[in-house]
């Protein structure tokens, strides 16, 4: 027993001695391989985290979100009116509890400066719906939870460690919250402050209970929060919509001005999480796949360069008695030994990278929840163990199949071609998929562009914008007086052309849309009713903006908006659909879902703005010209001539004057905030351009050693090519033919991968085709230049090949 255990220590020592004697390919090889392990094991971390594990709530399979819906309304989605989520409580079957909510930003005072908070108002149940126990004190009680019940807020842990040090006696503190004092009765554990839908929403900083009147209850017309259920144990996601269906079609009876032909729509609240994410990070994961695949067809190409390399030593080896399978264990036993070390090495770039990608991926959802672990660990070892076996394995056999014996007797004479088939596939697969990633990387550069030159239909130039602090809840004449002195001071800075005030920016994701009825128009269906976007602006708002007016006027000042009619303007898509142009001017829009109050004047008509998305070109829309106080907590938007430094300087000094109470936040030039849209498409573009070099780098590598490899295994036949008269160029021309012959077929297969890519690649560019022509021939002509670079230096040794000095050669 102790003699084999010593027989296989020493098979492992001569394994490596047999690597060390070779440090250039020990070193790339283990390179190469540690690479590809990396950054796969760090986007595998990513994609755990964001996409298989499950949420950090106990039995989270069964949480749901909660909206309405009503196609017959047009209208596919819409928050929840509170009346409809105690109907849905109580009458469901299929529901341990239905939860609601909305944001709303706060100011707390209690500090030495005002501080915008982050607020979630909450219906009563919402923790429970969560099953998440604080990590210190209490939820709320059914007494707070009620209207006119006492203040208490729950803080998060982030919040917890920010502002109070996770001191345990932060229970009983107060929190000064639009003048009314809030005592801090519990703090939520760290994973539950994570963004609910979508990764644009802020990290909550509080929860507060929504305490919603009893006059608020009965108006069911209010749809404002957004809900969240904990279905029963067994129950799946359409009973429990066809549960609540029918509850809608009894409510719908009960209630047919207000219910008729609504329904609920239900959705996995981890698919709500991730959003967006999920294809991103599905195609970024794919790509990093891919490059692995290079990878490991490079290391099988210098695997199969190095065993005919040693054609001479193996065949030693048979002669003394070695059989074949000995020689393939001695082989894999380096094999693994390089795979040990790619696996340790892969490992630590995986965990750089993982602090790297943070950084980077800052609105990736359940970024908290990324660590590497034991699944890391075995994902990394399992790639590294599997790809180092593929790429030893295949090319230890392919050079072991044939009589060991006979190579002794032939070396020297150089090697068939054939011998290099299995190499000169590998490198046309690599070729085939950096074609694939060079030709998706140009056209996410060219969809990029044109997102980035889209015309938004105004000059986001010399223009900032930013938030000042005040709550839905608070008296609404009291904010409009504040609204009114805020842009008066605005304006009074030397070198302000305008300032104004809006309830969502452009390009901000901010889809609203409403149903109107508008009189007199011959271009409107059977139904009478339009469904169009819709923003609430104040005077000046176009002008701080730098959107042109079309026709008409303005929205009148914010004195005699607030006496008079209400006022509105439209853009020019709108006037073009529904009417003839500036005859629009003068009519009047009704809310159909208040039919019986004021009608709205159209006023003027607006050049079309990019108000939803910037690959979304401009719809309908009405801008409602907003009253003071009308929406509390808006965007201010400032131009002006002068340096956009100094303004941004002017801007909290000049409210905290106003009113020192209140908060500044969000100050930012109007640019940077619109480009903040474009980081995704960005991320994307830069990782995949990362990812595509990189298999351009390998790709290249592969070609080298191809190259080498037939220079060296056929220099005795150059040479008796040239001692019977061969000139140089023609033996270039011979590699440049073969290999021409290679990148002819790899490119071929390459644009068949991206033709098959077409559904995934379609869907995520802009302004571009996935066959996009100038994308394509880039992606070929590139690769085609850095490949001629990477054969020219051996291909020139070859035809440098002193002729006697071949033929002497052994």
């Amino acid at each position: 027993m102790n003699c084999w255990i010593l027989l296989v220590i020493k098979q492992w020592v001569l394994a490596w001695r047999s690597l060390v004697r070779r440090p250039g390919f020990f070193a790339a090889v283990v390179a190469i391989l540690a690479v590809g392990i990396g950054v796969n094991t760090a986007l595998f971390c990513v994609i755990d985290a964001v996409l298989l594990r499950p949420l950090p709530y106990p039995n989270a399979g069964r949480l749901v979100t909660v909206l309405e819906a009503s196609p017959a309304k047009n209208e596919k989605v819409s928050l929840i009116a509170p009346a409809r989520l105690a109907d849905w409580n109580r009458m469901n079957r299929t529901f341990e509890g239905i939860a609601g909510f909305y944001s709303e930003n706060v100011t707390d005072t209690s500090g030495a400066e005002p501080e915008r908070l982050a607020a979630r108002r909450v219906s009563p149940g919402y923790f429970l719906v969560f099953g998440v126990k604080p990590a210190v004190g209490r939820t709320f009680t059914p007494d707070e939870e009620l209207d006119g019940g006492p203040a208490s807020v729950v803080i998060n842990y982030n919040f917890w460690t920010r502002r109070y040090h996770n001191m345990p006696d932060v229970i009983g503190r107060r929190l000064i919250l639009g003048g009314r004092g809030f005592t801090i009765v519990g703090v939520m554990p760290k994973p539950f402050f994570e963004k609910f839908m979508g990764a644009t929403s802020p990290e909550i900083d509080l929860w507060l209970p929504a305490q919603l009147p009893a006059d608020l209850m009965r108006v069911r017309e209010a749809r404002f929060l957004i809900g969240v259920g904990r279905m029963k144990p067994g129950v799946t996601i359409p009973q429990a919509q066809g549960d609540l269906a029918n509850i809608q079609r009894e409510l719908g009876r009960q209630f047919p001005q207000t219910d008729k032909d609504w329904s609920a729509l239900l959705g996995d609240l981890k698919e709500a999480r991730v959003g967006d994410y999920r294809q991103t990070l599905l195609f970024v994961f794919g790509a990093v796949g891919l490059l692995l695949l290079i990878a490991v067809a490079n290391i099988a190409g210098l695997m199969l360069t190095q065993l005919q390399r040693r054609a001479r030593e193996l065949a030693i080896r048979a002669s003394m008695g070695a059989t074949r399978a000995q020689i393939i264990g001695a082989v894999m036993r380096e094999v693994l030994l390089i795979a040990a070390a790619g696996v340790g090495l892969g490992w630590v770039i995986a965990a750089w990278l993982m602090d790297f990608l943070k950084t980077v991926l800052t609105d990736v959802p359940r970024l908290a929840e990324i660590q590497m672990d034991w699944q890391a660990l075995l994902f990394a070892a399992f790639s590294g163990v599997f790809a180092a076996t593929l790429c030893g394995l295949l090319p230890a056999l392919h050079a072991t199949r044939a009589d060991l014996a006979a190579a002794l007797s032939q070396a020297g004479r150089g090697l068939s071609g054939e011998r290099h088939q299995w190499q000169r596939v590998l490198v046309a697969g690599q070729v085939a998929i950096t074609i694939l990633l060079l030709a998706s990387a140009g056209l996410m550069l060219r969809s990029y562009y044109n997102l980035s030159h889209v015309d938004l239909g105004f000059d986001s130039g010399h223009a900032i914008t930013f938030h000042v602090s005040a709550a839905w809840g608070e008296d609404r004449l009291r904010v409009g007086q504040l609204q009114k002195q805020l842009v008066a001071e605005f304006g009074s800075i030397p070198g302000v052309e305008a300032a104004a005030f809006t309830n969502f920016l452009p390009v901000s994701g901010a889809t609203l849309r409403y149903q109107f009825a508008l009189e007199g128009s011959a271009r409107i269906g059977e139904t009478g009713k339009i469904t169009v976007g819709e923003r609430s602006i104040s005077r000046g708002y176009l002008k701080a903006l730098g959107a042109p007016l079309v026709a008409g006027q303005d929205c009148p000042d914010l004195d005699s908006l607030a006496k008079g009619p209400a006022k509105a303007l439209v853009n020019r898509r709108f006037a073009d659909l529904y009417s003839e142009g500036p005859s629009v001017l003068g009519r009047h829009l009704r809310f159909v879902e208040d039919p019986n109050g004021p009608p709205t004047e159209i006023a003027g008509v607006v050049g079309n703005i990019r108000e939803d998305a910037w690959n979304t070109a401009p719809v309908p829309y009405v801008y409602a010209c907003i009253v003071p106080g009308g929406w509390p907590d808006p965007e201010y938007v400032v131009r002006t001539h002068g340096d956009l430094r100094t303004l941004l300087q002017a801007i909290s000094p000049l409210a905290h004057r106003v009113d020192p109470t209140r908060a500044v936040f969000g100050v930012k030039r109007l640019q940077e905030v619109l480009e903040g849209s474009l980081d995704q498409p960005r991320l994307n573009t830069q990782l995949l351009l990362v990812f595509a070099l990189a298999a351009l780098a390998l790709a290249s590598i592969g070609l080298y050693g191809l190259v080498t490899l037939i220079v060296t295994a056929r220099t005795r036949e150059i040479g008796v090519r040239m001692a019977l008269g061969a000139q140089p160029v023609q033996i270039l021309t011979q590699f440049a033919a073969s290999i021409g012959r290679l990148l002819a077929a790899g490119i071929a297969s390459g644009l068949v991968l991206t033709f098959l890519a077409d559904r995934v690649l379609r869907s995520m560019l802009f302004g571009v085709s996935p066959m996009d022509t100038i994308a394509l021939s880039g992606a070929v002509l590139t690769l085609a230049a850095v490949s001629a670079l990477a054969t020219l230096v051996p291909a020139r040794r070859a035809a440098r090949i002193d002729p006697l000095d071949a033929l002497r050669a052994e």
